[in-house]
């Protein structure tokens, strides 16, 4: 294992530590706001993330959960099944009336390049996270906007 990720990234949500929990965990909240997959499924601790013609986009294993505090699970990309699992860490942190959250990508065989690739997914999921909890509003920062 990594001792250092290959990619971190944090921000902060004006949400509760309960909200941003289930926003991370339940698959039909993750649904509203994943820029690139408008159905995710859980089953037996594997998130299944559609693409919107139903093909399969990843898989993510659920690996470590520490309730409200941290996530780890597998990332396994389906649109380029040439590179193995890595791994992604969410850790949550209350802080006065707001969430900190810290994304952790592990084990990329690949560069981090910042606004391409595995930096820009995040960025643009981040994005949909922080405004879901904020406003409610479901919005997707994808290129086209929609699915």
């Amino acid at each position: 294992m990594a001792a250092k990720p290959d990619f971190m990234m944090q921000t902060f949500i004006r949400c509760t530590n309960d909200a941003l929990w289930d926003a991370l965990r339940e698959p039909e909240v993750i649904s509203e706001y994943h820029f690139l997959s408008p159905k995710i499924t859980l089953t037996d601790g594997v998130y299944t993330y559609e693409t919107p013609d139903g093909g399969t986009m990843m898989l993510a294993r659920t690996l470590v959960e520490d309730p409200k505090s941290r996530i780890e699970h597998t990332f396994e990309p389906h649109w380029a099944p040439d590179i193995p699992p890595s791994r992604s860490v969410f850790l949550l942190t209350p802080e006065a009336q707001h969430m900190k959250l810290v994304i952790e990508h592990y084990d990329l065989h690949f560069p981090v390049v910042p606004g391409e690739g595995v930096a820009d997914g995040w960025e643009r999921w981040a994005a949909g996270l922080k405004t879901f909890l904020e406003t409610g509003e479901a919005l997707r920062f994808n290129e086209k906007g929609t699915l």
